[in-house]
């Protein structure tokens, strides 16, 4: 008689919003796990969350008892139900924590700690859950804060390694920034201003904002330099495209947890150029530079040390990645810690 098979894990899978990185985690847990995913629905007002609060309570009372181990992509509203219900019910309880669930920027109203209410959701759900997942050293440094008995593991975010082999014959001298730009805070935190700014140095190359709003922002748009093309947000096969097509990657943020746009760029060979923030230096390593927010520097460095210099050497930006941030990386670490738990 053959072996009873092993039954299957059962995972709970929070979230607010089915990103690509989100979709990531899903698809590794699902390969060992039976998961089924809870959508909390963000709304703005503390009314009508209280309304997915009291629904997500339902839910879990009702099924909470049956999963293994309750996992949760960032720490907000949404999470502390389940971190809470994994105690009661003695399961475990994950959540990663993303960047924003750690922030306060006051001047541009960014952050879940700029909310005294939401910030408690966030730091409770942390020191309640088993283990909690930075994506960053960064975003480890500022959880180990709020959160400093919480037990935590930092797991790289990642990108899959999809680029061809033929992307260093397209290559143009086109300097590109990605990034969900649709209101005034989205456009200082992404430091669009100081990609524009750049751009009106180098009026002979080519810049490209892909994933702005232009009717939202044409208040900021008046004065926009000859040199630089908008687009609004394309889909990831469109994206991969002006990854293929750019040799200059610019991230110029005022807060950037991580910096998947940046992966995204630096798997197609783009050299990247990022600002000083967050975990944005950990991403690039030595395979990027990070600058001043000093558009005359920035456009310096661009000129003359890499579209004229002739540094980039786009196959160790690649082996970079591959190295460090690819699915496969986090696959084996996210697995593994589930494992040992």
């Amino acid at each position: 008689m053959s072996e009873k098979k092993e039954k299957r894990k059962s995972v709970l899978f929070v979230y607010t919003s089915f990103s690509s990185f989100v979709n990531n985690d899903y698809e590794i847990l699902s390969v060992e796990y039976n998961v089924v995913k809870y959508r909390f629905l963000p709304v703005k007002g503390v009314l009508r969350n209280g309304w997915q609060i009291i629904r997500q309570f339902f839910f879990l009372l009702l099924f909470g008892w049956k999963f293994d181990l309750l996992f949760c992509w960032f720490a907000d509203y949404h999470s502390f139900l389940p971190t809470l219900f994994a105690k009661i019910f003695r399961k475990k309880a994950m959540v990663v924590i993303g960047g924003y669930d750690v922030c306060r920027i006051r001047k541009l109203n960014y952050g879940a700690f700029c909310s005294p209410l939401r910030g408690w959701f966030c730091a409770n759900s942390m020191k309640m859950a088993n283990w909690i997942l930075p994506v960053s050293n960064y975003v480890d440094r500022k959880a180990s804060v709020i959160a400093p008995h919480a037990n935590r593991r930092m797991i790289y975010n990642c990108v899959s390694i999809k680029h061809q082999s033929d992307f260093q014959s397209v290559k143009t001298n086109t300097i590109l920034t990605v990034g969900l730009i649709n209101n005034d805070r989205t456009f200082y935190l992404k430091g669009i201003d100081t990609f524009f700014a750049t751009a009106r140095l180098l009026p002979a190359f080519k810049f490209q904002v892909v994933g702005i709003n232009p009717s939202k922002l044409a208040h900021k748009l008046g004065n926009l330099p000859l040199n630089v093309t908008l687009f609004e947000k394309v889909n990831q096969t469109e994206l991969t495209s002006f990854y293929k097509n750019a040799k200059v990657y610019c991230q110029l943020s005022r807060s950037e947890s991580f910096g998947l746009s940046i992966l995204e760029a630096m798997t197609f060979g783009e050299f990247p150029v990022v600002t000083r923030e967050g975990g944005m230096p950990e991403v690039v390593g030595e395979f990027g530079n990070v600058v001043k927010r000093d558009p005359q520097a920035i456009a310096d460095l661009i000129e003359y040390k890499i579209l004229k210099g002739g540094v980039v050497d786009e196959k160790a930006i690649i082996q970079h990645i591959e190295k460090y941030f690819t699915s496969k990386k986090r696959e084996d670490s996210l697995i593994q810690l589930i494992r040992e738990n």
